[in-house]
């Protein structure tokens, strides 16, 4: 947590979401690949953040995604972060096993 006088002193905030994915009807890496790319096309495209895949890279139907985007108001770090969770659990061809986020 950041105390008041910190946040003051701060000149950024840096938002982390770990997101550990599972793929439906995926039958090959080929197709995971095909379904993590356009995923991150997507999040990178409408919300202006960094994203990549870090983990399960050899299981088919499991992906482990990072996002990150940064601001100098916090409030927005969060808002951004609170709507890639929902944003995702919108798409059709996937669905969050758990997430964790983070402020920086």
């Amino acid at each position: 947590m950041v105390s008041l006088n910190q946040e003051k002193e701060r000149k950024f905030f840096i938002g982390v979401c770990n997101l550990d994915l599972h793929i439906h009807h995926c039958q090959s890496l080929k197709e995971k690949r095909r379904v993590i790319k356009s995923l991150e096309e997507k999040l990178k495209n409408r919300f202006n953040i960094s994203c990549c895949e870090f983990g399960d890279l050899n299981l088919w139907q499991r992906a482990q995604l990072a996002a990150i985007t940064c601001s100098n108001e916090m409030n927005v770090v969060n808002s951004v972060m609170k709507a890639i969770i929902k944003f995702i659990e919108q798409h059709s061809s996937v669905t969050i096993v758990s997430s964790e986020c983070r402020i920086l």
